[in-house]
């Protein structure tokens, strides 16, 4: 444990060193003049698997919030990056393999949705494709060159459980080989990003790399910035690239549900699980804890994966979805309380079905708590790098607008 932790905090700040020293300097610059305030790019949700794809060049890359790095198949002449480079001493998970008296820098790349692991793929080069934004709309189409990416191997894609035609794995983690780090250190951005996922397959949703105003319409145009509370991001040992917070509990109706103690550890955010997944002991107490808050309402044979369900016709509906007891995540270092509204608490399963959308992960869950998709669907979250903040609006439904709000139409 020890030395998993010693292993953890060394590659960290040395991570650290080279974002902040040598990034600006070894990375190959962007191919852009005027200065760029921030990046927009669209969100789409896929029907067959409920996860999420960002558009990039042209293409459809998964939207791995976890993520450490771009990756994608490559041709057979793609450049590599030399071993000596600084670019490959920053990509954490990199490997030095030698093969016929040469060097390669390679990654181990991950299947983000199996955990499976592929044989190892070269580090290459290649060229974002995406738009400038004033915050409302979107400005110019533009090219940053040098974006630091994996070559997967022929075939990974396809014998994985991910979207259709998905061309790649968009990493957004917290380290400085992803694709926001890249993107803020070329552009000279604000070290933030924020993502808007789309709760129907129809809606487009919006993500922004880069500082604000974050437009969202109607009825009237407004900065969803506007509306955001936060609380501190804080590092997960077990997974340096993931977003993690502290909560100090969670409440259903307004009464705590009864947890051991300090089965809240670390809560993750994570865009590749399509609903939160609870780890077991938590998992327990707040299914009963939501059993007894919804004790009036008729149930209806379970369907996998989720354990309570009802028939749509027995619940009410309101703004914010079906009317049902609100879940409260209480942050444990202020940024008051996170509440999931009907809408993100239960999933339409059949034509008159809904069921409670949270997850048994069992003992060996990573997290105790892991916030999916689904749950952060239509709420505004900013990942902000340069305060360590985790910014979240709650359900926009409130104010009467979704993350399929946002003006894609070039001026």
């Amino acid at each position: 444990m020890a030395l998993k932790l010693q292993t953890f905090l060394h590659l960290f700040v040395l991570s650290t060193l080279l974002c902040t020293s040598s990034s600006d300097h070894s990375l190959a610059k962007a191919f852009v003049a005027p200065p760029i305030n921030a990046l927009v790019a669209q969100i789409t949700k896929a029907a067959e698997t409920s996860l999420y794809t960002l558009s990039l060049s042209h293409k459809d890359y998964l939207l791995d919030l976890s993520g450490p790095l771009l990756w994608s198949p490559c041709s057979a002449g793609n450049p590599t990056v030399p071993c000596s480079s600084a670019e490959c001493t920053a990509a954490l998970g990199t490997h030095r393999y030698f093969a016929q008296g040469q060097c390669r820098c390679t990654a181990r790349l991950t299947n983000p949705v199996t955990g499976d692991r592929a044989v190892v793929g070269d580090l290459t080069l290649v060229d974002v494709v995406t738009n400038a934004t004033d915050g409302s709309t979107p400005t110019a189409e533009v090219t940053v060159g040098g974006v630091l990416s994996a070559c997967a191997p022929a075939g990974f894609l396809g014998s994985s459980p991910l979207p259709a035609a998905v061309a790649g794995d968009a990493g957004l983690g917290r380290n400085c080989a992803s694709l926001p780090a890249q993107l803020h250190s070329k552009l000279s951005l604000k070290r933030q990003f924020a993502v808007c996922l789309p709760s129907t397959v129809g809606r487009i949703g919006v993500a922004f790399f880069g500082d604000g105003p974050y437009g969202l319409m109607p009825p009237t145009p407004f900065d969803a910035s506007s509306v955001l509370s936060y609380t501190p991001l804080v590092r997960n040992p077990w997974n340096p690239s993931a977003y993690s917070i502290q909560l100090a509990g969670i409440a259903i109706n307004q009464e705590a549900v009864q947890l051991p103690p300090g089965a809240l550890d670390l809560v993750t955010l994570d865009t590749v699980a399509p609903y939160t997944v609870l780890r077991r002991d938590v998992y327990r107490a707040f299914v009963a804890a939501f059993q007894r808050a919804t004790a009036k309402v008729p149930r209806v044979p379970a369907v996998a994966p989720f354990e309570v369900c009802f028939n749509i016709s027995d619940l009410g509906f309101s703004r914010v979805g079906y009317a049902v007891a609100p879940v409260d995540l209480v942050m444990a270092r202020g940024g008051g309380n996170w509440t999931v509204f009907g809408s993100n608490s239960l999933a339409e399963v059949a034509e008159d079905t809904a069921c409670l959308a949270f997850v048994d992960g069992g003992w060996a869950a990573p997290s105790a708590v892991t916030v999916g998709g689904f749950q952060m669907e239509n709420n505004f979250l900013v990942f902000d790098e340069a305060a360590s903040r985790l910014g979240f609006s709650g359900t926009l439904l409130f104010i009467r607008t979704t993350c399929g709000n946002f003006n894609f139409a070039r001026n």
